[in-house]
């Protein structure tokens, strides 16, 4: 049986992570209104109503704040990409891709996010556990809609280049200058209607 002193830390930490997950989702607002480099820990905690300095008792430095929103925000889009592939067994690389582009040109804090971590690219090595383990289930997914549609990973090269590229091409031309929202979605659906092309001509070599 539980004793109280064991109760009460059992609430305690609760209520810590409780408040971990109020700054990561102030954080992940804070992203889609503002730049990342015009971000900083005040303007986290303004946002939840508490001083910069307590925020240091939940998050070593605003960069782990930082990189634990991205890991949160891409488990919702591993979530998001099994839900799609749940809806269709029939599923084409290219809907996969048009689908996913269609939902990532629409959320700039994952763009912010991921310019800023592949700018980084450092964690401490609890956020790294975290963050490869997410990666994995997001490379499962792109993994799965390859394999449905004939294309062998073996080695999971494939689905490592797919996911690589697929990105790749949002990153350079999610913000192309002089463009519409709706010429910037066509050219980077063109884009990756030919690399989806390239890797059934790989396959089939």
């Amino acid at each position: 049986m539980m004793d109280n002193k064991s109760k009460f830390l059992k609430l305690k930490e609760g209520e810590r992570e409780a408040r971990r997950e109020i700054l990561i989702e102030a954080t992940l607002d804070l992203f889609g209104k503002k730049p990342f480099d015009e971000i900083g820990v005040r303007d986290i905690a303004a946002a939840v109503g508490v001083s910069p300095a307590s925020m240091y008792r939940y998050f070593p430095s605003r960069e782990d704040l930082f990189v634990e929103a991205f890991i949160k925000d891409l488990r919702e889009i591993e979530k998001w990409l099994a839900n799609l592939l749940d809806s269709s067994e029939e599923l084409s690389l290219e809907e996969f891709s048009e689908s996913l582009i269609r939902y990532l040109i629409d959320s700039e804090p994952t763009f912010q996010m991921m310019s800023y971590l592949m700018i980084k690219g450092t964690m401490t090595p609890d956020l790294l556990r975290k963050y490869n383990g997410v990666q994995r289930a997001m490379l499962n997914k792109f993994e799965q809609v390859l394999k449905r549609n004939g294309i062998e990973c073996t080695d999971r090269i494939t689905a490592h280049a797919f996911y690589a590229s697929l990105n790749g091409i949002l990153m350079t031309f999610r913000n192309y200058p002089g463009r519409t929202r709706e010429e910037i979605e066509k050219h980077i659906n063109r884009l990756s209607a030919l690399l989806c092309k390239m890797l059934r001509a790989s396959s089939e070599a």
